[in-house]
């Protein structure tokens, strides 16, 4: 399915920081993937857009996390003393305490 593209609001793309040659092309793909729909003047994501926008960014979130533990292991090879600290920031990177069991783990080691 094509999608009409409406008018690109030359203000709004200045403003997202979008460029503007590649809108029409995106519109299309993206309701071609049945990601958004386009009605009239109007464009929206649907579910599965929206479905498909919140996997990207846990991705991505996922991803930092990964970032924060390994960074964690780094900083506690250069600086032992730091083991706790750090230990508390792995777990709580990798999901495997909340933010009040790190801070309690943090506070039975001081």
């Amino acid at each position: 399915m094509t999608a009409e593209i409406p008018s690109v609001d030359a203000i709004a793309v200045a403003v997202r920081d979008l460029d503007e040659t590649n809108i029409a092309g995106d519109v299309q793909t993206l309701s071609w993937m049945g990601l958004l729909e386009v009605t009239g003047e109007r464009i929206s994501i649907n579910p599965r857009g929206r479905a498909a926008c919140l996997e990207a960014e846990c991705a991505t979130l996922g991803k930092r996390l990964v970032e924060v533990s390994v960074f964690a292991d780094e900083l506690q090879r250069r600086a032992p003393s730091l083991s706790t600290e750090m230990h508390a920031l792995r777990q709580l990177a990798e999901g495997v305490w909340s933010m009040t069991e790190a801070t309690a783990y943090l506070e039975r080691r001081a």
